[in-house]
């Protein structure tokens, strides 16, 4: 079972998310809902978004998002809202720019458009321009804390001063962001400027608010901020338009295990046309088969093309996965990843050396592993963690970490479990979120999707956990 939310079931707090989302936004323009990450932000925004749209009858939505998170959203309109599939204009490298101008400047039929900071950093977009002097019903800008800093994005969507920018055409904003001030109180100030002035002291500007809610030090090469200062008081005078709950305190009923299913940007992937290998393969009579008939025909020995298909689908989520890496890590302190093949461990590996990988293969001898272990648990600068998932994915505990990344699975339903578990056991602090992460119209997100399926199950058969060890959650 996994504790992600299917369609027509909410959860409690979700429900008083989104309550609380269109409440609030009869009252307010702007409002930031600022729950931890694995709560279902993106859910809770959408079912506001359906009860503003119902009294219009066909509003117009932008969201903005990392470029990652587009087919993210995509998916999650599609599973809840199908109807709206129709509505959606997926900005994406290779666009067609006469057909999304079309689209927006037909104001009859209903719009919800999905584009990326990146397109919105670029000062040459005709997007960017288009989207300026377009009137949206609502705008929600996802993983907020992209726009703390005055880059060329953040003035895209909230100008240089006020009734600037993108947002100045649109009747009500969301902001999205598990963490919204990443450093320092600092980094609120692009969205209390644009939006809650009253937040501001003195005359408004940054330096006012950086000497009153931030700590920091004059020198010769700029201001250096060294902290916060007087958060109670910033609470205080955004507390109506912020909602803040943390998994401790909103998913004690819950399993502490979330699984979900990311689709990846595949612009970048190779293009290698797996089909010509699931034509050769008896799978291409299996796509409609029910899981459990599936998964034996992948577990069938000595499949050659099988084989070549898993190979070439590791090498063409390559690419994508690095730059979904590159996005989450912006929000999350660390990261377990798994996959099968050692040369996609090892492009990941190359790709990511930023962020102080460690590694463990079968080709590990158990000193470095134990190194790579205690590394990762104890150096904030090792971020990822890159684990071939059978030699991985047993006898380490890896807690440092409350997220997993399932880029390859193994095709033994339990081990995949195994791996998750190196992060869900006792010592963690908090619900793990892991993502199984699929190219989308091929033959991986059918396997991704059983895959997911059977890890829920096992985890439920196997009981989730609440801390203590082998005490099985009431």
């Amino acid at each position: 079972m996994t504790a992600t939310p299917t369609p027509h079931v909410l959860r409690d707090y979700q429900r008083v998310g989104y309550k609380w989302l269109v409440s609030s936004l009869e009252h307010h323009r702007a409002v930031l809902l600022a729950d931890e990450m694995g709560l279902g932000k993106t859910l809770q925004a959408l079912l506001a978004a359906k009860e503003l749209d119902s009294p219009m009858m066909g509003a117009h939505f932008l969201i903005v998002c990392p470029a990652g998170a587009r087919r993210v959203w995509q998916a999650e309109i599609i599973k809840w809202f199908a109807h709206w599939q129709f509505r959606i204009c997926l900005v994406e490298p290779g666009y067609d720019l006469a057909a999304i101008q079309a689209r927006m400047r037909n104001i009859i039929h209903p719009l919800i458009m999905i584009v990326s900071y990146d397109e919105l950093s670029n000062k040459r977009s005709p997007i960017a321009k288009e989207l300026a002097y377009h009137g949206w019903d609502l705008l929600v800008c996802d993983e907020a804390h992209y726009l703390k800093n005055p880059s060329n994005r953040t003035r895209a969507l909230y100008g240089r001063k006020p009734g600037e920018g993108i947002q100045a055409q649109a009747k009500r904003v969301i902001l999205l962001s598990g963490t919204p001030a990443p450093n320092h109180a600092g980094e609120l100030y692009q969205h209390c400027r644009t939006f809650w002035s009253h937040a501001c002291p003195g005359n408004g500007g940054l330096d006012a608010f950086e000497r009153t809610y931030t700590k920091y030090r004059d020198t010769v090469f700029g201001r250096q901020i060294t902290g916060s200062q007087n958060q109670a008081q910033l609470r205080d005078k955004l507390h109506d338009v912020v909602l803040r709950r943390r998994k401790k305190d909103v998913l004690t009923e819950l399993p502490p295990l979330i699984l979900q299913d990311v689709p990846l940007n595949d612009a970048f992937a190779l293009k290698g046309e797996p089909g010509a290998f699931i034509a050769a393969s008896k799978l291409g009579r299996l796509t409609h088969a029910d899981d459990d008939t599936f998964l034996r025909a992948l577990q069938a020995p000595d499949d050659a093309p099988l084989a070549s298909l898993r190979r070439q689908l590791g090498h063409e989520k390559v690419i994508p996965t690095i730059e979904w890496l590159q996005e989450r890590l912006q929000s999350v302190s660390k990261i377990l990843v798994f996959a099968w093949h050692l040369d996609v461990i090892n492009h990941l590996l190359y790709q990511l050396g930023e962020f102080k990988p460690v590694v463990i293969t079968g080709e590990t001898s158990p000193k470095d592993r134990a190194v790579a272990v205690e590394q990762f648990q104890t150096d904030p600068h090792c971020r990822v963690f890159l684990g071939q998932i059978l030699a991985a994915g047993t006898a380490i505990t890896l807690t440092a970490a409350s997220e997993v990344a399932i880029v390859e699975p193994s095709w033994v339903p339990g081990e995949n479990v195994q791996a998750i578990a190196r992060a869900h056991r006792m010592g963690q602090r908090d619900s793990v979120l892991a993502s199984f992460l699929y190219l989308p119209g091929t033959l991986d997100q059918r396997i991704m999707q059983v895959f997911r399926r059977k890890a829920g199950e096992i985890a439920q058969l196997t009981g989730d956990f609440d801390g203590t060890e082998n005490r099985p959650r009431p």
